[in-house]
């Protein structure tokens, strides 16, 4: 497991227990790895959190420019949301083997900025 998706794991326990959150089951973990993999080669490193209902996020700010989040919650669906340059954007995709298209160019779009 991806030393990113072990800390928040960790992290997610303890609220787990004291606030009833759901930790996420195989399936959950198998797509964020998969997710982690794909973007891992080409992006900077994001942050990533476990959600109160399972759910497993990773997030990239890019400051004044925006933010992008890319959640998987086991559906064999990425959702994706984001403010860039003052646009928002939402919306999912199949996630498969492959980093879907609009996740793909909502992430070169925020992190190459001013680049």
């Amino acid at each position: 497991m991806s030393p990113l998706l072990a800390a928040a794991l960790d992290e997610a326990r303890p609220l787990a227990a004291e606030r009833g959150w759901q930790l996420p089951g195989d399936k959950m973990l198998a797509e964020a790895e998969r997710l982690l993999q794909l973007v891992s080669a080409n992006w900077r490193e994001p942050a990533v959190q476990v959600e109160p209902e399972g759910a497993i996020s990773l997030e990239w700010d890019a400051g004044a420019h925006g933010w992008l989040k890319l959640t998987v919650d086991g559906s064999g669906m990425l959702a994706h949301s984001a403010v860039i340059e003052g646009d928002d954007y939402e919306q999912s995709e199949p996630f498969g083997d492959e980093l879907p298209d609009w996740a793909h160019t909502l992430l070169g779009k925020l992190l190459n900025i001013g680049h």
